[in-house]
């Protein structure tokens, strides 16, 4: 029988800020931008803060109203990729099958690690060696398919391991309300609540073809994971999928209302962007998408296909064409945002390679020296855009 595991580190933003400030551990701690730039919302809090109501979502201004002896942490993305880094070598010392969910939770099939004990013996070996070799803690779930190790590791906080097994999911998992079900977001679960699924349960025992007939794929899915059914496989660790899009956005300290304002934003955007295409060994983009916000908090989006190339400066002049030719009317911006896809369908031409080689030297040199150690001359002129992206809000779905 397969032995799956699914760990998830404990509050990880907030453990990570208290493992670089230890005088931080034991108060109520939040992760989240900085009011004063507009970026005040918790992205991320302890357990101590969420004592108070303190949640992701909320506004800084709020949890300061809420719990006035909170702590509010700006962001610090190396940092946190170090350790999850850090946490990942330990899961690989017992599989090489490791496959990263998320910055904090990994799948990792365990079937044929006997030589280390029972999958819940490796489950607590884990968690013992997390919290003493790094300080951080983490919940895990063991079961026999992924998306019965997802529920598990969500059962039990902080610190704490919990066993599905074919025996006893139905026990455990069906009394579970269908949100808690993997993969029942927001509006599927509205759906089905109208259905009368108010739990796994339910869900489990519906009739299968009319969740077929009403939702396609996705219902039999639902039916077949809920009933136990679920052959996916974990990845190998060598094994790295190429993402669908690389994308990035931010909310600046002030609504942008000049055509050069904007066109510095959108070059500050495309170099993080072909930043993260480089750590990821991506060639090519051929789709360049935009995303406006405006005063009013009104979202736009537009696309447009583009030569295949891993340039920044292409990258930022096709954002900024696609803005003014579609979004000029729009008073004052609040964010910007740029994403690419379309990723290596054609290989990059001989007559091209050029373009490449001053984004790579600039990521090169940023790497070793630090973000700020080299700059494009026209971002001088304004050093709160030119930085924006150092203070951009937390993406949990990014693994870069």
């Amino acid at each position: 029988m397969r032995a799956i595991l699914h760990c998830d580190l404990n509050n990880f933003y907030a453990s990570c800020e208290c493992l670089i400030n230890p005088e931080l551990k034991g108060k109520p701690v939040a992760v989240g931008g900085r009011e004063e730039d507009r970026h005040g919302v918790v992205v991320a809090s302890n357990y101590e803060a969420k004592k108070f109501g303190v949640r992701c979502g909320v506004t800084t201004y709020q949890a300061k109203k809420l719990c006035p002896e909170i702590v509010i942490c700006e962001p610090k993305f190396e940092v946190y990729n170090k350790y999850s880094h850090q946490v990942r070598k330990i899961y690989e010392e017992y599989s090489d099958r490791v496959e990263p969910f998320s910055i904090d939770e990994c799948f990792i099939d365990v079937t044929h690690s006997k030589i280390f004990g029972s999958p819940e013996k490796i489950a607590n070996e884990i968690r013992e060696r997390v919290k003493k070799e790094i300080g951080l803690t983490i919940s895990v779930g063991v079961s026999f398919n992924k998306t019965f190790a997802k529920i598990g590791s969500d059962l039990k906080k902080p610190d704490a391991t919990t066993v599905i097994t074919k025996e006893n999911f139905k026990d455990i998992v069906w009394t579970l309300p269908v949100g808690d079900m993997f993969g029942v977001g927001r509006k599927m679960k509205e759906k089905l609540l109208r259905l009368g699924i108010n739990t796994i349960g339910d869900l489990a025992k519906f009739d299968k073809s009319y969740l077929v007939s009403e939702f396609g794929k996705i219902g039999e899915e639902l039916y077949n994971k809920a009933n136990g059914i679920d052959e996916e496989e974990v990845n190998l660790t060598t094994t790295h999928s190429m993402p669908k899009s690389i994308g990035n956005s931010t909310t600046f300290y002030k609504d942008l209302t000049d055509r050069k304002e904007i066109e510095l934003a959108f070059v500050v955007i495309a170099e993080s962007v072909v930043e993260r295409m480089i750590k990821k060994n991506i060639e090519t983009c051929k789709t360049v998408s935009i995303v406006v916000r405006d005063s009013n908090l009104k979202f736009y989006q537009k696309q447009c296909q583009i030569p295949p190339c891993r340039n920044s400066e292409i990258i930022s002049k096709t954002a900024s064409k696609l803005f003014f030719d579609n979004f000029s009317h729009l008073i004052g911006i609040r964010l910007l945002g740029i994403s690419v896809s379309g990723f290596n369908e054609e290989q990059l031409s001989f007559f091209n390679l050029e373009d490449k080689k001053l984004d790579e030297v600039m990521y090169k040199i940023r790497e070793k020296f630090g973000h700020n150690s080299i700059r494009r001359g026209n971002m001088l002129n304004n050093e709160k855009i030119a930085t924006a992206l150092d203070r951009v809000q937390l993406d949990k779905n990014s693994q870069d």
